[in-house]
């Protein structure tokens, strides 16, 4: 019985965490496409495609992608109400042996020799029809986009948090002088 009870306070315990994490879905990077004349990148996705403000440094720092490896992360990436999408784009190279062009792109060296650069991307969501001559990714890339919030989701949370945050104590105080115990019964050679 107590290990039942055991078992499901462990798997309960977090709730308030889950209940307030924002809504999200994941996007497969396919390809990209620089737009020639304008300051546009199009990044498409297998859901959608996003249209992102580019200056000439991400165009030519994409064009060298094809001749020099990095490996990029996708951090913060927020959508909001009106399919506006901001985000940052790191690429690292590891080892990079082009370090004066890779430099003038903007990228800084580590401690350990690696380049990066860090790149804000401001833009917008939509569903691309048509076909344009993007260049496909060689590896699978996935994003995280942060998607808004209703208000009616907000005011559910509201109510549900103070249940969550009495089940989060039921199962957190109870483990943690379980821990306290065995950890005084360990010092004390029993």
């Amino acid at each position: 019985m107590y290990f039942r009870v055991f078992i499901l306070s462990l798997l309960l315990s977090g709730c308030t965490s889950q209940l307030w994490q924002a809504p999200n879905y994941e996007e497969k990077i396919t390809g990209f496409f620089g737009v020639k004349n304008e300051d546009l990148l199009i990044v498409t996705g297998q859901k959608f495609s996003y249209v992102f403000e580019a200056k000439q440094n991400l165009k030519d720092t994409l064009i060298l992608s094809r001749s020099i490896e990095f490996n990029p992360r996708y951090n913060g990436f927020k959508l909001d109400e009106h399919n506006n999408v901001v985000g940052t784009l790191s690429l690292i190279s590891f080892k990079a042996t082009q370090k004066k062009k890779l430099s003038s792109l903007g990228f800084i060296e580590d401690k350990y020799g690696n380049m990066e650069i860090k790149l804000q991307l401001k833009g917008k969501r939509y569903i691309v029809e048509g076909s344009f001559p993007f260049v496909e990714l060689e590896d699978d890339h996935y994003l995280l986009v942060e998607t808004p919030e209703s208000g009616i989701a907000t005011a559910g949370k509201i109510v549900a948090t103070p249940a969550t945050v009495a089940i989060d104590a039921m199962a957190v105080i109870p483990i943690g002088a379980m821990f306290a115990i065995l950890g005084v019964m360990n010092k004390s050679g029993l």
